[in-house]
Formats: C-alpha cells, structure tokens, sequence
C-alpha cells in the first residue's frame, strides 16, 4: 500500500528532526572548538618563561619606549593608573571592599578598584596606597571576544601581554609612582593570601581568567621603583 498523506508528513518532520539535530550537533563542536583554541592561544606565559625570554633584553629597552611611559598624561592626577605598553590609562576607585559584590560590582564600572583594608574569610587585606609598604592591590574587568567594552568592562584583558619589567605607573594625590613587573600567572579564585600585607611595597593587578569568566583570576605582580 502506499503511505498516507498523514504518513508522508511524519516521514518528512522526522527527516527535518534529523536534520536540524544534525546541524546543532555540528555546530556545538564548531563552537566548543573554538572556544578550546581561544583557551589554548590565550593561556598566559608563566613568570619563568618570561624571565627567561625578556630578561636578556631587559637593559636594551628604546628611547622611543622610555618617551612614551614619560609623555602618557594620566587621565587622573589624584588616583589613575597607566600601562604603556597596553594602552591602559584609567581612574582608579579608592576603597573598594572587594569582598562585598553589592558594591564592587558597579564600582569597577568607573575604572579600576582598589581593594580596601578589610579583615574576614581568614585573611586581611592590607589595603595600602601608593608610597606605602604593603600591598597596593587593584582590580578590574575582563571581557570575552566581541563583548561589551563600555564602562571598563575589558580594562585588564591585555594583562597577559605584559612581560618582565615591564612599567606600571600609578598617580596618587598627585604624585607619580613607578612600578616594574616581576611575575604575571594564573592563580584559583581562593587564593585570598595575594591580598596579605608585603613586606615591601608591592602592586598586584588582577582580572577575571578565562578572560569575562569567573573561574580562576590572572595576576600581574610589580615591584615599586625607588
């Protein structure tokens, strides 16, 4: 017998069903794929690789660089942090509790933060500004590929980029402080002890890592130039 309208309208949705599975199938892979290859490029150089590969060079550094760092006016004198060589130049948010996301959430939407004294979750964040001894720590957004950039959401996404001393320049009440990177790395989200009072004046800048995810955070530590 021949099939029935009815059974060549079955026959017909089920080759659709297959279809469009097919290519949500097909898809997925493509888009898991190349979030695996965005994953790969984009995994950070460790602190060793980084000595190991600018440090040789780190006295051959051009007067065009030295010019550059010397002629980026801040776009804040009182608080505003600038890194030439990634184009970052932004206010900085003075006392922000890092540890209450009510509040930081939209303050880093107005530049970087800067994480304020505060002592809960068994660790005591040291809070220092610039020109004390301790830890001057800020943070700030990150962002995907193709995401909203607006209100400093992809401020940090180049930290990555910088490599062993490399300049960091941190304006505070007017005064300008130089800071040298010594170590950039992946840590987990919990490792609450970066935000520990140092023995001597040291800069940490972190963001969200993978890049706009909440899994771990990068970190780029620096050391102040005296």
């Amino acid at each position: 017998m021949s099939p029935s309208l009815l059974d060549m309208r079955e026959i017909e949705n089920k080759k659709k069903t297959i279809l469009i599975s097919g290519v949500v199938f097909l898809a997925s892979i493509f888009v898991l794929g190349g979030i695996g290859v965005f994953l790969f490029v984009n995994e950070p150089t460790t602190y060793y690789q980084m000595k190991e590969k600018v440090l040789p060079f780190s006295s051959q550094r051009t007067e065009e660089n030295k010019k550059i760092e010397e002629d980026v006016a801040p776009v804040s004198n009182e608080f505003g942090l600038v890194i030439p060589k990634i184009g970052v130049n932004v206010p900085i948010v003075a006392d922000v509790d890092g540890l209450n996301p009510d509040e930081y959430f939209w303050k880093v939407t107005q530049g970087v933060a800067h994480f304020k004294h505060a002592e809960a979750h068994d660790v005591v964040v040291d809070g220092a500004f610039p020109g004390e001894e301790g830890n001057v720590f800020l943070f700030g957004h990150s962002q995907i590929p193709g995401g909203d950039t607006s209100k400093y959401q992809s401020v940090f996404n180049d930290l990555p980029v910088l490599e062993f001393e490399d300049k960091i320049i941190v304006y505070f009440q007017g005064e300008r402080y130089n800071y040298s990177v010594i170590e950039g790395k992946v840590i987990e989200k919990n490792e609450l002890y970066y935000l520990e009072k140092t023995e001597s004046e040291i800069l940490h800048l972190m963001t969200c890592w993978p890049l706009g995810f909440n899994n771990k955070r990068y970190i780029v530590i620096a050391r102040r130039e005296l």
